[in-house]
């Protein structure tokens, strides 16, 4: 094509149809230029193409490790309620109060109210490897980015009052099992093999009437109580990120 080109300017020079040269000339620029837009296009379509297959994958990829974090973050808050509601329980604190005399608290029930902490938060890997990877900027859309920086600023605002929890239960609460009761017996619960029938038997009544003890473990019920206000807030991100995402893969 090249050559047959080059043979129809040589004819034209000469014949000495210079005027038709030239015309021919910029014929035959425009013909290229064109060729190489066209060729730029089917390069800019093809790596959109690309762009877009990359998205979805990455949506999809989200979208799935959402839903089980979701799932995480549920039996979380699940298990923060449970801890509430021990709590309220051991301290005779209930709505509809009952004579503390009359409650019978357990040494389970008392270790799990004292004893039991959950730590661990949702684990949304896949988001924090995209991020490392620098490919968020493939996600177009602005709402979705914005919600994932909303995730990130609420996980890391929850694992802030997890280990502030975690750091007055190490250093004071901690402290009633070590110096306030006999801990013997409330092994029991987990390791069944053993006897208790020569150990002292702890008298929970007479325990959180101590003035110390209550406020300690009222401070581990408020601390409970902030640790579900976050762990709900980071589930209704999820969720909204989840819809948002399905919307976004459905188009």
């Amino acid at each position: 094509m090249i050559k047959l080109f080059r043979n129809i300017r040589q004819n034209l020079l000469n014949e000495g149809k210079t005027t038709k040269y030239v015309k021919y000339a910029i014929g035959e620029i425009v013909l290229v230029v064109i060729g190489i837009l066209i060729a730029l296009q089917i390069n800019n379509w093809n790596e959109n193409r690309k762009a877009n297959i990359e998205e979805t994958a990455i949506l999809e990829s989200l979208h799935e490790n959402l839903i089980l974090a979701k799932q995480q973050s549920e039996a979380l808050i699940a298990e923060e309620k449970v801890l509430k509601q021990s709590l309220i329980f051991v301290l005779g604190i209930e709505a509809n109060p009952v004579d503390i005399e009359k409650q019978t608290i357990t040494d389970s029930i008392f270790k799990d109210a004292v004893w039991n902490l959950q730590s661990d938060l949702p684990t949304i890997n896949t988001y924090t490897n995209i991020k490392n990877t620098d490919k968020l900027s493939l996600i177009k859309s602005k709402t979705i980015n914005e919600k994932f920086s909303d995730l990130d600023f609420r996980l890391n605002k929850l694992n802030n009052v997890l280990e502030d929890r975690l750091s007055v239960h190490q250093i004071r609460i901690d402290n009633i099992l070590e110096n306030d009761i006999n801990f013997i017996p409330l092994v029991k619960s987990t390791v069944t093999e053993i006897s208790i029938t020569n150990e002292t038997t702890n008298n929970y009544n007479e325990i959180l009437s101590d003035k110390r003890i209550r406020n300690l473990l009222g401070m581990k019920l408020d601390f409970t109580q902030d640790v579900i206000d976050f762990r709900e807030n980071l589930d209704i991100e999820m969720k909204q990120l989840i819809c948002l995402i399905e919307a976004e893969l459905n188009e």
